[in-house]
């Protein structure tokens, strides 16, 4: 999904977030006309008028509470050929591992505020989590206008609150924009009923935005090591940059340099490839590859047994403790080493740096591994920038590497 932006849609409970999702699909013609049957069919048996946020939440429970429950995933294309992946995140307490699953992937974040309404706890917490994964891209959706008489003196009032709260939390917000999502009031088009509002529309406020660079750097981590016709093959995915026949590359951590010979798809030949295919690579010296390895070129990325990080604890975990570091494909023995900060996500606030760091905590720490591992700094795109945690074969953090 290269040439896709990816945008992260937040807020409270009722703020209209799945709202404007869907009504952005619907004004921008990326909807089949059997979707909206299917929803207008919806609605009529549940007795609602359309719903516009009918067309994410898919489930029947979700339709019938009126809540969204699972991150949920759309793909919208513009007439000029833009491509977004919109991922709608749940805006209640008890999935905010959702939350952080969807947001660890976007270049850019939506937070719709009912412009009623002030900043809400809930709200901090999402906008922390942002900061904390370094989203620094941040579009201010103020819904639902039409509720107010699209009143300029609301909006800015709201914008003033708003914007108080960002530049507390050290967060400068690309764009404030006032729309009515059930309406389609500045999403696609500006809005006419808000004449006084000079600025972009949603739409125009995303096509100036930026997508997060991939690495153009290749990058293979070796999946397992096959036999093909007696001939020893690399197999793995690529997960950034392109390679061709005769490349010279390099596998870490045991920094080998080698040369391509062959590059095998679907057990055919090929004299290039890129991501994110999946191939085998044939090399000039085979001895001693193995699965957890990582094939590179030109730019390598760091081998080191320290590692700075990130992680939101999704159980309960002794720091003093053994894990398990999985990152791609590799799988090593570690340790919490140090711990420098942690957050509870409930609220936000610094607490003291315990011996345990609890489910929901978000934590800064140093990890220490048994042996050397290939990681690269995440930017929302790097595959080697992003890990989980293990004990006892179980989850219990998911990480990145800032």
């Amino acid at each position: 999904m290269q040439d896709y932006l990816n945008i992260v849609v937040t807020g409270e409970i009722d703020s209209g977030k799945t709202t404007l999702i869907g009504r952005f699909l619907y004004d921008m013609g990326s909807l089949s006309q059997g979707v909206i049957e299917e929803i207008e069919d919806v609605c009529r048996r549940l007795g609602n008028g359309f719903e516009f946020a009918y067309i994410l939440d898919s489930l029947e429970e979700e339709r019938r509470n009126q809540l969204t429950i699972d991150t949920t995933q759309v793909f919208c294309k513009t007439k000029k050929g833009k491509r977004f992946i919109f991922i709608d995140v749940p805006g209640h307490q008890e999935l905010l591992m959702n939350m952080l699953c969807g947001s660890s992937y976007a270049d850019i974040a939506i937070l719709t505020i009912d412009v009623r309404k002030s900043i809400e706890k809930q709200t901090k917490r999402h906008m922390f989590i942002l900061k904390f994964l370094g989203v620094e891209q941040v579009i201010i959706a103020v819904n639902k206008m039409d509720l107010v008489g699209f009143d300029e003196t609301v909006y800015e009032r709201a914008k003033e609150r708003i914007a108080a709260f960002f530049k507390k939390i050290q967060i400068k917000p690309k764009y404030f924009i006032p729309i009515s999502a059930n309406q389609g009031e500045n999403l696609v088009k500006r809005s006419k009923k808000m004449d006084w509002y000079k600025g972009l529309s949603l739409a125009e406020g995303l096509n100036s935005c930026r997508r997060l660079q991939a690495s153009g750097s290749f990058r293979l981590p070796i999946q397992d090591i096959y036999y093909l016709h007696k001939e020893k093959v690399a197999i793995g995915r690529i997960i950034s940059g392109r390679i061709k026949k005769g490349d010279k590359v390099t596998v870490l951590p045991i920094n080998r340099e080698c040369r391509i010979d062959t590059i095998k798809i679907f057990n055919k030949n090929y004299s290039a490839a890129k991501c994110p295919q999946g191939i085998g690579l044939v090399l000039d010296d085979m001895s001693d590859l193995k699965r957890g390895q990582v094939i590179c070129k030109p730019q390598l990325p760091e081998v080191t047994r320290e590692i700075s990080a990130r992680i939101f604890c999704t159980h309960s975990l002794n720091r003093k403790g053994p894990l398990r570091f999985n990152c791609a494909t590799q799988d090593v023995a570690v340790r919490i080493k140090q711990v420098n900060g942690v957050w509870d996500t409930l609220g936000a606030q610094p607490r003291p740096k315990e011996e345990a760091l609890k489910k929901n905590n978000l934590s800064e720490v140093i990890i220490v591994s048994r042996k050397p591992v290939t990681v690269e700094k995440f930017s929302g795109s790097s595959g080697l920038g992003r890990f989980v945690l293990k004990n006892n074969k179980e989850i219990c953090a998911v990480g990145i590497i800032p």
